[in-house]
């Protein structure tokens, strides 16, 4: 679920920008769209947050380590303490991956 919550929060910053610049462009329907996703994206956020809550997870904000990689720390509760951790992430994959998870959205072009 950690997983989870990263990729849909990197979906809905992605979502966000594309938006933005709809709303500037003046497509309407591209624009209604994108809204409707987003929509769906923080309901499926509600429910990741509210598991990680129940199960005492706590992810961090990214932390960029370079050009390459970047860090997620979290840390949950085990037997009346906490136990931290680090999940690193290429972002090349991150991007590869929100490709994968948006492109049932969007036609793609061949």
């Amino acid at each position: 679920m950690i997983e989870e919550k990263i990729y849909i929060d990197n979906e809905l910053h992605l979502l966000n920008k594309r938006l933005i610049s709809s709303e500037k462009n003046g497509t309407k329907g591209y624009t209604k769209h994108l809204e409707s996703i987003i929509k769906e994206k923080i309901q499926t956020r509600i429910e990741v947050n509210d598991f990680l809550r129940k199960n005492h997870i706590k992810v961090g904000d990214p932390i960029p380590e370079d050009d390459l990689f970047v860090e997620y720390h979290y840390s949950c509760k085990v037997d009346g303490g906490f136990k931290e951790g680090v999940m690193k992430f290429w972002k090349a994959a991150i991007k590869y991956k929100m490709k994968k998870r948006l492109g049932k959205y969007f036609i793609q072009k061949r």
